[in-house]
């Protein structure tokens, strides 16, 4: 019975938590368990949860609670509760959600074939070990998402301990994989037709430092680019004070990789740097930024930062925005401080209310969609490389796709609104009109 038993996966939160529910869904599938997309088939449900802050955690809740109903109304025969959230609140979950079946960690993915035997048992289980050790390898099987674009995480873990984050108690201590393994799995991606090869982590410029006792990014990049085939590969989640000259001059140089630097800054005054814990100042970081621009050109920079930080004053605030103006970044993600239990800044006095922290947000949003629009309108008349996603689905005619400088899901994209080509096509686009987030264009 339980080789035709069939499973469904929601998968929530960041790109990382969807590499750890392919991984599981890959298992699934190895063991002869069918994967299907509609929960009401399904005779197992997997929550794979994000659990960093707290809307985050809501709809995590929410999504546990909506599923449930498929034990009374669908086939469902087990509902099981995995990730951040299952690793971070394990004993707290058990006690209230008794509809929940089984509970698996952060550390424990690779349980996830026997802990479905167990449930089609008639058993509930609890497997959370409390020091998550599991990374996947090019071993493991993956049931893709995509089709054009992959993630592949580098490491796992973080031990930079900002004061505000959980991710080190939920991830554990940072662990790298090795060139090898991972070179392996993007060889085999290219051989599946994947055009965009995503490099994830939660410190991806601390790659390698682990296990060959350096900073191994800019040498893993080169290894990557000599697989043959077209293809990009896009960084995520760099750190400032690791972003060494090695790794600019990398990424200037090698053809396959975007030219595109995604690096959460979080603020840029310096006492509220401080009291994040995160190393580096606004003086090294701008200095940083201006070295990247001027080794880069076109380089497009994507940073997040977050308002009403304990203690943020309105001189704190108003050098924030200042510091946008100055740099004039291509992207800005903004997060509202989320006060977690557990961490050292939830302890802190002096907490900002909810209405200063949403004016603020505000604020910084309206500042950089200005900034957005005139950067977008600086490609106005200029070719740009594309990769072609498909059919506009609101004007059938009309396609879509992204330039070097829009990752998925979280920037742009470059409407193209003349000319033919198929999903995962290369193409050269001429910018006709730069919007707020997106541009327009023609192919060339």
């Amino acid at each position: 019975m339980e080789q035709q038993a069939k499973c469904a996966l929601v998968s929530l939160g960041c790109p990382k938590n969807q590499v750890d529910a392919e991984v599981m869904l890959g298992l699934l599938k190895q063991k002869g368990y069918e994967i299907v997309n509609k929960k009401e088939e399904a005779d197992i449900l997997i929550v794979n949860t994000c659990g960093f802050i707290g809307p985050a955690k809501e709809e995590s809740i929410d999504t546990i609670l909506s599923l449930a109903q498929y034990k009374e109304e669908g086939t469902c025969k087990g509902l099981i509760v995995t990730g951040c959230l299952a690793q971070r609140y394990k004993d707290e979950l058990v006690e209230e959600l008794p509809e929940v079946d089984a509970f698996l960690g952060t550390g424990d993915f690779s349980q996830i074939v026997e802990i479905v035997e167990q449930i089609l048992a008639g058993k509930r289980a609890l497997v959370v070990n409390p020091e998550p050790e599991f990374i996947y390898d090019h071993l493991i099987p993956r049931v893709y998402s995509g089709e054009i674009s992959a993630y592949v995480k580098i490491a796992e873990g973080c031990d930079n301990c900002c004061t505000y984050c959980v991710i080190p108690q939920i991830r554990g201590r940072f662990r790298s994989r090795t060139i090898d393994s991972i070179k392996k799995e993007v060889e085999h991606l290219i051989s599946l037709g994947f055009r965009e090869i995503i490099l994830i982590a939660q410190d991806t410029t601390r790659y390698g430092e682990d296990i060959y006792g350096q900073l191994m990014l800019p040498e893993l990049l080169r290894e990557l680019s000599s697989l043959p085939g077209q293809y990009w590969l896009r960084l995520l989640y760099c750190y400032p004070t690791r972003f060494t000259d090695e790794l600019i001059e990398v990424i200037a140089s090698e053809e396959k990789v975007c030219k595109y630097i995604e690096m959460p800054l979080q603020h840029a005054h310096d006492e509220i740097i401080k009291k994040m814990n995160r190393q580096g100042n606004r003086q090294e970081i701008t200095q940083l930024l201006q070295k990247i621009r001027e080794r880069v050109p076109g380089v497009a920079l994507r940073t997040s930062f977050i308002v009403g930080f304990p203690g943020e004053t309105e001189e704190h605030f108003q050098a924030l925005l200042e510091f946008i103006r100055e740099i004039r970044f291509d992207r800005v993600g903004v997060f509202t401080y989320s006060q977690e239990e557990g961490t050292p800044a939830a302890e802190l006095a002096d907490q900002i209310s909810e209405e200063v922290k949403e004016a603020r947000f505000h604020q910084t949003m309206q500042l950089q969609q200005e900034i957005s629009l005139s950067r977008n309108q600086e490609w106005e008349g200029r070719l740009i490389d594309v990769l072609v996603e498909g059919p506009n689905p609101d004007i059938p005619e009309t396609l879509i796709g992204r330039s070097h400088r829009d990752a998925p899901e979280i920037d742009g994209v470059v409407f193209i609104d003349k000319g033919q080509a198929k999903r995962g096509d290369f193409v050269q686009v001429k910018v006709k009109r730069g919007l707020e987030y997106d541009l327009i264009g023609e192919i060339q």
